[in-house]
């Protein structure tokens, strides 16, 4: 599989996902709100599903056969309130 395929895949598995309009706590419908290992989690068992060899790690996040290790990064920018998150980029440079 070559990075494109991996991208595109993961790419639309986080659309399904957000597009099923899942629910956590009081927050609006979608994948927002939900931390990132539940979102590698929900990722690897969907690929897992399309007969990718997925497993969840610590470090890294995903490995997809033995090709590939990700390490996954959520930008969130907003708040679910449309608020702009305070320090929200600093999540995206630590380890």
């Amino acid at each position: 599989m070559d990075l494109e395929e991996l991208i595109h895949e993961i790419a639309s598995e986080l659309k399904k996902l957000d597009a099923s309009c899942p629910v956590f706590r009081n927050y609006q419908p979608g994948i927002g709100p939900f931390g990132e290992p539940q979102l590698v989690k929900k990722i690897s068992v969907a690929l897992a599903k399309r007969g990718r060899d997925s497993r969840t790690h610590q470090t890294p996040d995903m490995s997809v056969g033995v090709e590939w290790g990700i390490e996954f990064k959520i930008a969130r920018p907003y708040g679910d309130n449309g608020m702009e998150a305070e320090h929200w980029s600093v999540n995206l440079l630590h380890p």
